[in-house]
């Protein structure tokens, strides 16, 4: 049996490999790429089997680049979901002391969940940087206490760098949720807890997206989170709109055929095991096709 190929974002501090491994096992093989819609790209092509986006963080709140390489990529499919937790330490040299340290490189999303930190230490230089993997090296060349990197403690297994502060992000429960993408679309056992997300378009037009979003309300559909991200044309939107049921539920076939109707524009993304706290990730779908939502 071929091994699964499984396309992640190869930040050390993205924690994207850690999330294919929750999901599908450590018996994968992992394609990484630097950027999200390279990710989604290589799933649609087949290039990939699977994929795994960061979709939101519990601290810097959704991931919108993530959103934008969904929106952009209309032949992938959310198959699954996880969650991961997101430490992040300052890394350095051997032995350098928190005091010697005074320039930091830090990736932008890595720098929104540490801001305490960097408030209380103002002496610090933060320099943002898009490639972790790379900074981490160049911490590890210079061997320099006066330079540190934030990253995830993953990076200390293949490099010779120290944690010189633990655990800076502003709250210690801090987690990252990642949604699995598949090139196909999945159906699930009836009665299974399921996540649904859609995009919406609706006409700049009063009372819209309420029209859009009433039938969930109506028949009792939990809304979970609703994200805005722009289409491109000047002032439009496309929401993302994500709610609970369980699968094989009749009722929501009636949901999705309303709000389509008062919809301009409708895209069923996918339709997911919701993530449990009690188990690894959120597998438990086979492969085939959901005939309510098209």
């Amino acid at each position: 049996m071929n091994r699964l190929r499984v396309a992640y974002q190869q930040e050390l501090s993205a924690f994207g490999e850690e999330a294919a491994n929750q999901l599908w096992g450590g018996d994968v093989d992992l394609i990484p790429f630097r950027d999200f819609a390279d990710i989604a790209a290589s799933v649609a092509t087949g290039a990939a089997d699977r994929g795994v986006l960061p979709i939101e963080h519990t601290i810097v709140g959704s991931v919108q680049p993530s959103h934008d390489a969904i929106d952009g990529t209309a032949e992938i499919f959310a198959v699954a979901e996880t969650v991961v937790p997101s430490q992040l330490c300052l890394l350095g040299p051997a032995n350098a002391p928190l005091s010697a340290v005074g320039d930091v490189f830090c990736h932008p999303v890595a720098q929104g969940q540490c801001t305490k930190f960097f408030r209380t230490h103002p002496r610090i230089t933060v320099h943002s940087i898009l490639d972790t993997g790379a900074s981490v090296l160049d911490v590890e060349n210079l061997a320099d206490p006066q330079f540190a990197v934030v990253a995830s403690r993953v990076a200390l297994l293949t490099h010779q760098l120290t944690v010189v502060a633990p655990d800076i992000q502003d709250r210690p429960d801090a987690q990252t949720r990642f949604v699995g993408i598949s090139g196909e679309r999945q159906s699930l056992p009836d009665g299974t807890p399921v996540r649904t997300i859609l995009l919406i378009t609706v006409g700049d037009v009063t009372g819209a997206l309420l029209y859009a979003l009433n039938p969930l309300a109506r028949h009792g559909v939990n809304i979970r989170r609703l994200e805005a991200r722009p289409t491109g044309e000047p002032w439009s939107y496309r929401f993302f709109v994500e709610f609970d049921h369980d699968s094989g539920d009749s009722e929501i076939a009636t949901v999705l055929e309303e709000v389509r109707a008062s919809a301009r524009d409708l895209r069923w993304f996918g339709t997911f095991p919701r993530w449990n706290a009690g188990r690894r990730g959120s597998i438990g779908w086979r492969s085939g096709s959901i005939d309510t939502v098209r």
